[in-house]
């Protein structure tokens, strides 16, 4: 597939996450890709493992399994915002999903928040600042992956390839899954770019727009967990703070292009915000 080809997947894919509660059409996934739905079917699932139908409702349990953990809304209410006719349709497809139900799901959260080391008393030190970060538009690549840094490097290294005219500004990492809710094979990470220059061959989105409390990782990116125990085993479980089920997404401040020593890396992690 050529690059014009895998930018319009890319494209639909990205309408689809930025709709995922609503109905969505089938022109208007035509249009966007500019395939049949039938040809769009078939090149979707060879891509992403997953039929379209089957990707949306992951993102509906999904996205309601972030409002379970990460907010005190009711479940009817989270049933309803993403994308349910009510709870008892949401709740089943939770339940099939996950094999248990969405209140349990809730009952449990400071256990699966502590999951990767249960016995361990996490003592916080991060403080965040709360900021509103406009919206912004980027350049991306995606891979899948669950998270592991060779994948990560891989996928920035044929993204910087690419001829840039004008100078990258930023560079941003989505992560877009989480780890305790999304099967790893499902799991999606975004290279990020900012740049003057116009790309014909990668796909565009915009990211931010809205509140997020950042804190800032100091030192080599293989010990990034450990920063994000503290913030989701730590920090969250001890204020009264909501976040949005939108993606957290790292910022690369210092990086391997203007440092060469990964233990003076610095990174920047927005968790999104109700």
């Amino acid at each position: 597939m050529n690059d014009f080809n895998l930018k319009r997947i890319y494209n639909t894919r990205n309408h689809i996450e930025m709709h995922y509660n609503q109905i969505i059409s089938i022109s208007a996934l035509e249009d966007i890709s500019s395939y049949s739905y039938r040809n769009l079917q078939r090149v979707f699932y060879s891509l992403f493992k997953e039929t379209i139908g089957a990707y949306q409702t992951r993102l509906k349990v999904e996205n309601g399994y972030k409002k379970l953990l990460y907010s005190k809304k009711q479940i009817s209410d989270i049933a309803l915002e993403v994308g349910f006719a009510d709870v008892q349709s949401f709740s089943k497809t939770f339940k099939k999903h996950f094999n248990y139900s969405p209140s349990l799901a809730r009952h449990q959260k400071e256990i699966l928040l502590n999951d990767i080391h249960p016995q361990k008393v996490i003592y916080y030190t991060l403080e965040p600042e709360i900021t509103f970060i406009p919206e912004i538009t980027v350049y991306y690549s995606s891979c899948k992956t669950y998270y592991i840094n060779p994948e990560i490097e891989e996928l920035w290294d044929v993204l910087l390839k690419n001829e840039f005219p004008e100078p990258l500004t930023d560079f941003f990492g989505i992560i877009t899954d989480d780890i305790l809710i999304t099967d790893k094979s499902k799991c999606t990470y975004d290279a990020c770019i900012v740049t003057k220059s116009i790309i014909k061959s990668l796909p565009i989105k915009k990211i931010f727009g809205g509140r997020y409390a950042r804190f800032f990782h100091h030192g080599s990116y293989e010990t990034l967990e450990d920063t994000y125990e503290q913030i989701f085993g730590g920090w969250f479980l001890n204020n009264t703070v909501e976040f949005s089920h939108l993606p957290v997404i790292e910022q690369y401040i210092t990086n391997n292009g203007n440092c060469d020593n990964p233990s003076d890396y610095l990174t920047a992690i927005f968790i999104p915000l109700i």
